[in-house]
């Protein structure tokens, strides 16, 4: 997640945080500080709420943490390896290295972080309730972390993909149906319509009550709306691509331009060809890669000045790939870095190039055709 910082290291996993999380971290000290805490534990000083407040928001993303490394330690079990967890606004996200490869799997895996804020709010509930005099400012604070760790718990669990509730209901009919697509877009599709719903409520509290905690149903559900639409193209993405390599799907049918050509040369190919870019080619050296947009920003009276070599991306800059890549990874990687095209390079000899178009024609044709 990029704005992003590491905090430490954990059981080898990263912890990091997001600078979002400053935001959430102090807001939530000031509510405490000014006024969860001193209506609940009456009669002590400015410093000490604030201490209070700040100690408890420090433990309550400890809770989240906890949470996370619930997902996490279960997936280690399971040998999916932890790239990171990373601590935002809205709590917190365990970044798998791969999804898991089964649905009880993925049971498990999603399970255990719901389970883990459960039995932090009843440790700490029945803490307070057994051992801690109401109205002090150490037990409330252990109230209220309670309260947020079974709000967790609770909000975890609704079916809205990608919460944990959505990737409960997606193993459970991953595991009758035995297809894991079928199930994510049943999941997805379940989760959107619930964010719109949540969308829709925030927009009657806001227009109608005046209530500001509509905007952030609004926010919530749009986030939840956008996360399950990725996560549904992604595994459209590594299902439609399983087991192919580059090479099958690159295009061998190379059309090169010197970098000595000069732009009205270039925009002769590209009128010709039809083509959106042209690898740069001198002898058997490949220079980098000449796209239309090169010279869109290049003014058209200077085109018969104009060299290749002086507008072209240098082969450094361009995304490289091995014939014998994972082709799901690299559509993945290419989507992720918004990259339009990739030369493809075997013993540094220029083989052929791959496209993002090119994929998702081949996907459109696949589903088309009527494919798992």
């Amino acid at each position: 997640m990029n704005g992003s910082f590491r905090l430490t290291v954990i059981k080898g996993i990263p912890v990091e945080i997001h600078f979002s999380w400053l935001l959430i971290f102090f807001l939530l000290s000031i509510s405490l500080a000014q006024a969860y805490l001193p209506e609940y534990a009456k009669g002590h000083s400015n410093i000490s709420y604030w201490a209070a407040g700040i100690i408890t928001t420090l433990v309550v993303f400890a809770s989240v943490l906890t949470h996370e490394f619930g997902h996490s330690l279960v997936a280690l079990k399971e040998g999916i390896p932890i790239k990171k967890i990373t601590l935002f606004v809205f709590g917190g996200v365990a970044q798998m290295e791969s999804e898991p490869d089964s649905a009880a799997a993925e049971l498990k895996v999603t399970a255990a972080g719901p389970a883990t804020s459960l039995l932090i709010a009843l440790l700490t509930g029945a803490l307070y309730y057994l051992a801690m005099p109401p109205g002090q400012l150490i037990s409330e604070s252990i109230l209220f972390v309670a309260r947020v760790n079974l709000i967790m718990a609770i909000f975890n669990t609704v079916p809205a993909y990608p919460l944990d509730g959505g990737r409960l209901l997606r193993a459970i009919i991953w595991f009758f149906s035995k297809n894991v697509l079928q199930a994510t877009k049943i999941s997805v599709g379940l989760g959107s319509f619930l964010a719109f719903m949540a969308m829709a409520y925030g927009f009657l509290l806001v227009f109608f009550q005046g209530e500001i905690m509509g905007l952030w149903l609004i926010f919530i559900g749009w986030m939840i709306y956008q996360a399950g639409q990725s996560s549904y193209s992604q595994l459209v993405f590594k299902e439609t691509f399983a087991g192919m390599k580059v090479s099958e799907l690159m295009s061998t049918d190379l059309q090169t331009i010197s970098p000595d050509a000069t732009l009205d040369q270039l925009a002769e190919d590209f009128l010709h060809f039809k083509y959106g870019a042209f690898p740069v080619v001198y002898g058997s050296t490949t220079h980098g890669l000449v796209s239309l947009q090169h010279m869109k920003d290049v003014p058209r009276e200077k085109w018969p000045q104009t060299r290749v070599s002086q507008i072209m991306t240098p082969l450094k800059e361009v995304m490289v790939l091995n014939p014998d890549s994972d082709a799901s990874d690299v559509m993945m990687k290419m989507a992720t870095q918004n990259t339009g095209r990739a030369l493809v390079m075997k013993e540094g000899e220029l083989v052929g190039i791959l496209s993002r178009t090119d994929m998702m024609r081949y996907m459109q044709m696949h589903m088309e055709l009527g494919s798992d």
